[in-house]
């Protein structure tokens, strides 16, 4: 999420809801229907949305899939974890027969939804087999997330203990009102099993480049649904050019690779991906079949970036 993209929660249908009030204990009556005596504005919200949700589904005949996940409720995700150790943990689950340990994260959908883009990708991270496909991109790098949201993606990743660091970035508010708090939520088992991670913000097109802007130097980044519109689309490639050019013209100078997953289909999306394919070498990885899979969601990794004289080759 970053400039000129609000973050409202949109149920299936596209019917705008409002966004929960920060910090609110008030209660207040529900008049519609039944009275519920002592609501809270959460619970209200929460109600609502389920109702409106019920009613999209019966207008439209639309099943519930597997990507629809409940507004207003916790999120819990389960990451695959080869090193972490047999001792038990709040929030490790016991070794399964592949010798994989299950870390489980919590993630609190407030005010900042989960987009079906960040899920997928969070998904793709969770999965030990989906995860090898990129693991040679990420194993012991500095990885940092671009609009990281409620920070699903990069925290799966920090889950799998693969990674040297992340570093989850967006706009101040949302990381002081929705990726730090997930990020606090999660501390204890990403300290015990995960590698280190931190939440910083980072404005596109306005927060300097230099060696200090991310604390650690870069080697990839990751982001989900990040256009919205074609303006956040500019503001976001201005941002990937700032940070190319600065770690080209470094000795020795590199491409930093972005792995990119999008799944929904807004103006100005077509336009982002032809001109990052005009300055990138780019693929889209295959997603393991068998495993969590939003169809009209796809992983692609810009990695080399393209000149006049040629094409510089992202480090691996």
């Amino acid at each position: 999420m970053q400039p000129h993209d609000p973050q409202v929660p949109v149920p299936p249908g596209g019917i705008l809801l409002p966004v929960l009030p920060k910090n609110s204990e008030k209660k207040r009556t529900l008049s519609t229907g039944k009275q519920r005596l002592g609501a809270s504005p959460q619970d209200e919200l929460r109600t609502r949305a389920k109702r409106m949700e019920a009613k999209i589904r019966e207008r439209t005949g639309e099943a519930r899939k597997a990507w629809d996940l409940d507004l207003y409720e916790p999120y819990f995700l389960e990451v695959d974890n080869s090193s972490t150790q047999a001792q038990k943990h709040e929030g490790v689950i016991e070794k399964d027969p592949g010798g994989n340990s299950k870390i489980r994260l919590v993630f609190k959908q407030d005010s900042a939804r989960i987009w079906e883009g960040g899920l997928q990708l969070g998904k793709f991270f969770a999965d030990a087999l989906s995860m090898s496909l990129c693991k040679p991109y990420v194993e012991n790098k500095n990885v940092v997330e671009l609009g990281c949201g409620g920070g699903i993606a990069g925290m799966a990743l920090a889950a799998t203990g693969i990674p040297a660091s992340v570093a989850i970035t967006d706009l101040p508010q949302v990381i002081k009102d929705d990726a730090q708090p997930n990020l606090d939520r999660n501390r204890g088992v990403l300290k015990a099993h995960g590698c280190p991670i931190r939440a910083l913000p980072f404005v596109w097109g306005e927060t300097k480049i230099d060696g200090k802007t991310f604390e650690l130097s870069p080697d990839i980044f990751i982001g989900a649904d990040l256009v919205r519109n074609k303006e956040v689309g500019e503001w976001l490639l201005k941002a990937i050019d700032q940070i190319q050019k600065f770690h080209l013209q470094a000795k020795p100078p590199r491409c930093i690779p972005f792995l990119y997953c999008y799944g929904v289909n807004r103006k100005g999306l077509d336009w982002f991906l032809k001109e990052m394919r005009l300055r990138f070498d780019s693929r889209v990885l295959e997603k393991p079949s068998g495993g969590f899979d939003i169809p009209h969601c796809k992983i692609e990794l810009f990695c080399g970036l393209r000149s006049t004289s040629g094409t510089v080759n992202a480090e691996e």
